[in-house]
């Protein structure tokens, strides 16, 4: 079997929905392709949303009790895509779901991603694959990232891929045919949350942050940040994104739109220093007309993206909107036929572990 049908879920960092991804993905001739067939970002109730904002705070059964509603709740929104698109069960080889991350700590080689594959297997009725990062993590790796599997396969005609998701991650190939990658910075997960105080779910098209100023002892001080200056593999939890970082943007008694033009100026030179690192390291695969795809929200950022096309030494390259927006989920879906087929689907050459691992356990459908 060359040719699978797959879903796949992914339940980012900034908490702006659940992004459902139905692929389908063909193997011939040792090369992968891949085509997004229908997809769709559904909202997170408001309750939802406060839930899984403030899960890390709970409880151990809250938590627990959680993991499986969340289950349940991501099976009914896999019905309702599928019913809404007129895929029926026969259409779908598997479901891959990332789940929505609470903890991530490496250092005692643990990473929890709530939502029950046993309650989504059931609700559906399909195969669902979950704990897409359990082996790495065991076998000594970071966790994280784990999509540069399908950077490496699916868009290896691009030296780099940069994801602009609530954590900014990036990739790059090397001559080896091994492929680097790891998280850079917090990314929409400060800019949307900067963009409330100001009234707006987000910053459309970086307009409040145009109309601000870059206040340069802020800049300094979230360029000093201790994180920016370990080598990798390294990988971020949302917490110290979030608290760490916004505890020193608090700190400064200025406008929400100097706030924003500040952190973007901050994205863009942390983004820039790892391109620029990458791009001049020996082991590096070296390409004639060397570019970086950009996908995730922040791919619609006009302004970051200026700014960044602005200091970038490679061409930066912006796909259709379904690869900006859907290319997380496309590729959990990835992961997990990568997993059906007892492939390795984790990279020890990014994350840090021994060897490359084979992750996700299954749940069977009716």
């Amino acid at each position: 079997m060359n040719t699978y049908r797959a879903i796949g879920l992914m339940s980012g960092s900034s908490l702006d929905g659940l992004d459902i991804a139905y692929c389908q993905f063909e193997y011939e001739d040792g090369k992968w392709t891949y085509q997004i067939i229908e997809a769709d970002c559904v909202p997170y109730p408001q309750k939802w949303k406060l839930r899984l904002k403030k899960l890390n705070l709970q409880n151990a059964m809250t938590y627990v009790k959680t993991h499986t509603f969340y289950g349940h709740f991501l099976g009914e929104m896999v019905n309702d895509f599928c019913e809404k698109y007129n895929i029926t069960k026969d259409d779908v080889d598997l479901i891959a779901s990332h789940g929505h991350t609470v903890f991530h700590d490496p250092r005692n080689r643990l990473s929890s991603q709530i939502g029950d594959g046993a309650a989504i297997a059931s609700r559906t009725g399909m195969t669902v694959i979950t704990n897409l990062r359990n082996s790495d993590l065991a076998a000594g790796g970071e966790g994280a990232p784990i999509v540069p599997i399908g950077d490496k396969h699916l868009f290896g005609e691009h030296l780099f891929c940069l994801n602009l998701g609530g954590i900014a991650n990036i990739s790059c190939k090397l001559e080896n045919g091994d492929v680097l990658g790891y998280d850079v910075t917090a990314c929409n997960l400060i800019l949307n949350a900067l963009a409330q105080i100001i009234g707006d779910e987000y910053d459309d098209g970086g307009r409040f942050a145009a109309s601000g100023e870059v206040v340069h002892d802020l800049l300094a001080d979230l360029n000093n940040m201790p994180y920016y200056k370990k080598g990798h593999p390294k990988s971020l939890n949302n917490g110290w994104a979030y608290w760490t970082l916004n505890n020193v943007i608090n700190k400064y008694r200025i406008r929400p739109t100097d706030k924003l033009r500040t952190f973007c100026e901050h994205i863009v030179v942390q983004i820039a220093k790892e391109v620029n690192n990458l791009h001049n390291n020996e082991e590096v695969l070296k390409s004639a007309k060397p570019s970086m795809l950009i996908t995730g929200g922040g791919a619609h950022n006009a302004f970051l993206i200026k700014c960044l096309s602005a200091v970038s030494p490679v061409e930066i390259v912006i796909p259709d909107t379904k690869t900006i927006e859907f290319k997380e989920a496309m590729l959990m879906a990835f992961i997990g036929v990568l997993r059906w087929r007892n492939e390795p689907n984790c990279l020890g050459a990014t994350t840090g572990a021994t060897k490359d691992t084979i992750n996700g356990a299954i749940y069977h459908g009716n």
